[in-house]
């Protein structure tokens, strides 16, 4: 298993070599300190004895040193430095055998993680993709017929704003009325409240302070965060689209990767590396917030770290500083638990601050560091020239037909889109060339040759990525011209990856990188302990997104069983998993761990797998319209938060039953709404005519008997 510059380990034949110095020298010293003793004994007992005696004894001696020499002359060489040898290169085959099926073990782990999380990913953009399609349509059909045609639906009527484009003037009454309703002025501060209190204009010590509170679980006071939030704006606002620094005087520059809401990483990062100053400069490259709990926590202490000194720190937009994103993976959901009615303001305002973050950053003239990557498409003159806070979410679609005049020029730049999503969601592969990231269902893929081409161009020898985990936190490609940087650790469960921090220094820039991993308990656990941990939680989403093709994958396996045997060849199966599901992973290897094998292990008995997903109560359910409802329960939930828009956490009947029938549409399997209400019945536990989120979410689960028909 490869291994960072700072892990510890050695190479197993280095620590081999060492093993067999120190056993050597220990054996020397320990038969020197032997031969020493027998000498002082033989002196004592000389000193002490008679002449006689004496004499007898050196002829004694004398005839037993002879007898020694010859036996010397005819003793065959020892052979215990042969077996020490053998004994060494056999302790050195077994080391790396199980260093290799540990790595095997690690790869096919973290290519599930990958291949879940790019998938629901996929999904998200499909779904903005559909609504827009939907709201589009919408719009065609109302200019035809004069009607309404659903827009009066809870749902139409929430995504109806996010499928605006935002308007050219920043500063428009909209804008006006917006900061005007988010005004920390407008919030009062209950006397009860324990947490941190801030005073303007910050400083260090005050960001310390905070921190420090932040470390014990203490929630900002919503007066503060909105302070904060507002004066971040003000400076983000008046910076342009590319950022410049130089490290003339610093002589140095720090670079972070995703940091997730992971705030005890970021605590890591300043604790070894220090606090942002003129000295110490830093670049934060995107996605600060959603899929760990306190991303609140980290926004709010890098906003102000870039308060207190603008110069010293800055911040590039990343994918997941958008409201969509936001919906899906968890950043909406904190703030309503951790801030409920007085979440909403803090929403609206952080829609427009992410639409003003940079969107790149250049070192020297040398070092281009953006959130996702390049296309070959990608112009840093162009970059430059985007009205980036038009753009509050990349996802949103470029294309607005049937306007007039008056608002075309009011439309989404399909190009300046096109430079956005691109420096956002592409990943770096080595196959040459460029090509849609469909694996991730926006962006690009680039290859080393548009790396090199883009460079040339710009004149700059380095390129700064971050958006994607790495194992050790750090990863270099393209020929060591691209260089991906991720600070989030134990990103997909606790012990799956280390977080790591970039540092140049010197004129050359020279990077040394800093590896850590963020853990609660002071307990050290192996690697193999670590890898058990992850593996275990990797298999279990794996099986739930197995079951929530349950009734697919059965139909498929009947067709291909032709003797109706109830199993099928482990060749056979994995073709058909891979068919249905859509995940590229090694599923032969997989097949023990997911499915029931026979005896002899060759078969997979599919018959024996009795999962099966369920919604709600114990009522009578459709297979088809359960798994479809349990496989898209993400895509659900982020269908509610749209149209939660007081942040309540609740969404009434009508609305549950209109996402249904959006996502029957959306997933082209249209769902019976008598079947959808007795669901939302099911689920409505206290019966007062709402669904809670947080039950809804519960309500999905699965079970271990057959559905009743």
């Amino acid at each position: 298993m490869g291994c960072g510059p700072s892990s510890g380990r050695q190479n197993p034949s280095t620590e081999l070599k060492k093993s067999t110095s120190r056993g050597a020298t220990s054996s020397t010293n320990s038969t020197s300190h032997h031969h020493k003793n027998n000498n002082n004994n033989n002196n004592s007992t000389t000193t002490s004895g008679t002449k006689k005696s004496s004499t007898s004894s050196n002829k004694h001696h004398s005839t037993k040193k002879s007898r020694r020499s010859n036996s010397k002359k005819n003793r065959s060489p020892s052979p215990q430095p042969q077996l020490t040898i053998k004994s060494a290169i056999l302790i050195q085959k077994w080391y790396r055998r199980c260093e290799a099926r540990l790595e095997a073990r690690r790869r096919a782990t973290w290519q599930i993680f990958t291949a879940l999380e790019y998938a629901g990913e996929q999904d998200q953009l499909k779904l903005y993709d559909f609504f827009a399609d939907v709201i589009r349509a919408m719009a065609e059909e109302n200019g035809k017929t004069g009607g309404d045609n659903g827009r009066n639906s809870p749902l139409m009527s929430a995504l109806s704003h996010y499928a605006k484009p935002s308007l050219m003037d920043s500063e428009g009454e909209t804008v006006k009325k917006m900061l005007e309703d988010t005004s920390p002025v407008n919030v009062d501060i209950d006397r009860n409240y324990k947490g941190p209190t801030l005073t303007l204009p910050l400083d260090k010590p005050q960001v310390a302070k905070m921190i420090e509170a932040f470390k014990v679980n203490k929630v900002l006071h919503p007066k503060y965060v909105l302070m904060i939030l507002h004066e971040a704006r003000k400076i983000f606002k008046a910076m342009p689209s590319v950022s410049r620094i130089s490290t003339s005087i610093s002589n140095q520059i720090t670079i972070c990767g995703d940091l997730h809401g992971k705030f005890d990483d970021l605590c890591i990062i300043l604790y070894k590396n220090g606090y942002p100053s003129v000295d110490n400069p830093y670049i934060f490259n995107g996605d600060f917030v959603d899929r760990g709990g306190q991303s609140i926590e980290v926004l709010c202490v890098l906003f102000a770290l870039v308060i207190v000194d603008p110069m010293s720190i800055y911040l590039n937009r990343g994918n997941h500083e958008d409201h969509i994103m936001n919906l899906r993976y968890g950043f909406i959901k904190e703030l309503s638990t951790k801030y409920k009615d007085l979440s909403t303001p803090i929403t609206r305002l952080l829609e427009d601050v992410f639409s003003w973050l940079p969107i790149a950053t250049i070192i020297d003239r040398d070092i281009f560091v953006v959130h996702g990557g390049i296309s070959d498409q990608t112009d840093v003159a162009k970059l430059e020239k985007i009205p980036r806070h038009r753009f509050q979410s990349v996802l949103r679609p470029p294309v607005n037909k049937g306007m007039d005049s008056e608002k075309e020029n009011q439309a989404v730049n399909v190009d300046e889109w096109k430079q956005m999503l691109d420096i956002m969601w592409s990943d770096p592969k080595q196959n040459k060339g460029c090509w849609p990231n469909v694996f991730r269902g926006g962006g690009s893929y680039f290859g080393a040759d548009i790396t090199a081409s883009f460079l040339e161009k710009h004149g700059f020898r380095l390129l700064v990525r971050s958006h994607e985990c790495k194992f050790e936190g750090y990863e270099f490609s393209h020929n060591n011209t691209c260089l991906t940087v991720f600070s989030a650790s134990n990103y997909y469960e606790t012990g799956s990856n280390r977080g790591a921090y970039v540092k140049f220094i010197g004129k050359s820039k020279q990077p040394h990188f800093v590896q850590y991993m963020a853990s609660k308990t002071h307990r050290k656990s192996t690697l193999r302990e670590r890898l058990g941990v992850v593996e275990e939680s990797a298999v279990k989403e794996l099986k739930e997104k197995l079951s929530s093709f349950h009734t697919e994958l059965h139909k498929e396996f009947d067709n291909v069983d032709l003797e109706k045997s109830g199993k099928l060849p482990i060749l056979k199966w994995s073709e058909c998993v891979e068919r249905i599901t859509g995940l590229n992973l090694p599923w032969i290897a997989l097949a023990p761990k997911v499915s029931i094998l026979s005896e002899d292990g060759k078969y997979v008995m599919y018959k024996e797998d009795r999962k099966i997903a369920q919604v709600g109560g114990t009522h009578a359910q459709e297979k088809d319209i359960v798994e479809s409802l349990y496989r898209h329960k993400s895509t659900l939930e982020t269908l509610f938060r749209f149209m939660d828009k007081d942040n309540s956490g609740q969404v009434s009947m009508k609305e549950f039953i209109d996402a249904c029938e959006v996502l029957g549409k959306y997933t082209k399997r249209p769902l019976q709404t008598d079947y959808i209400s007795q669901i939302a019945e099911s689920i409505d536990f206290n019966k007062d005519g709402f669904i809670d989120l947080n039950e809804l979410l519960e309500a999905f689960r699965l079970v271990d008997r057959p559905l009743l028909r």
